[in-house]
């Protein structure tokens, strides 16, 4: 039998030839006439478990900032709570002896922030100071005079209704804090600067 490529015949003895000839250089190279898709690479396990780590390690790190920004928030809290329950306690204020209290007088700006017992009788709380600070006169000790409070002071209250029931002419006793030194006009045209004292806690002890 003979089978024709072109124009040239080829006995089936050659076919056969020819064909045991390819196998054998198939099998040499390792090539097959079959193409076939190679698979693609299996993921990395090490790449999985390394990126579970990295987010682990994120979500450590944000919980312990959360953590320490409560943590933080918290001891401001309660500083600011201790602070307050500090200003209604009498033990927290010093008595000032007259020297003391002559040296903040001069220089109310370098004590701000010292809390003090202070004396006095009020001289002036009306429309034109308003409800929520009086003028007085001051000292470091309850004089022999009512008369005998020398030192012009400017006196906030911590609140409004913590000095509502004060009134001109009461004498009273202060536990208050430096707030430094208070220029104001006065009726003369003139001005003077004074002491200003923010009173936490004050008791009327009588009247002139």
């Amino acid at each position: 039998m003979t089978t024709l490529i072109g124009r040239t015949p080829l006995t089936r003895r050659a076919l056969l030839s020819a064909g045991a000839t390819l196998t054998v250089l198939t099998a040499l190279t390792g090539c097959s006439s079959t193409s076939t898709t190679p698979e693609p690479a299996a993921t990395s396990s090490a790449t999985q478990t390394e990126s579970a780590e990295q987010a682990e390690a994120r979500r450590q790190t944000q919980a312990a900032a959360t953590k320490a920004r409560e943590e933080a928030a918290a001891a401001e809290a309660a500083k600011r709570q201790a602070a307050e329950a500090a200003k209604k306690d009498p033990a927290t204020y010093e008595q000032l002896t007259e020297r003391d209290f002559a040296l903040i007088a001069k220089n109310p700006d370098a004590a701000i922030g010292r809390k003090v017992v202070v004396y006095g009788r009020v001289t002036q709380f009306d429309s034109a100071t308003g409800t929520t600070q009086f003028l007085a006169r001051t000292a470091p000790l309850v004089p022999d005079s009512v008369y005998d409070y020398d030192q012009n002071t400017l006196v906030v209250g911590d609140t409004a209704a913590l000095i509502r029931d004060v009134v001109k002419g009461d004498l009273v006793t202060m536990h208050a804090e430096v707030l430094g030194s208070y220029t104001y006009d006065t009726q003369a045209g003139g001005s003077t600067t004074v002491p200003k004292l923010s009173v936490n806690i004050v008791e009327v002890t009588g009247s002139a």
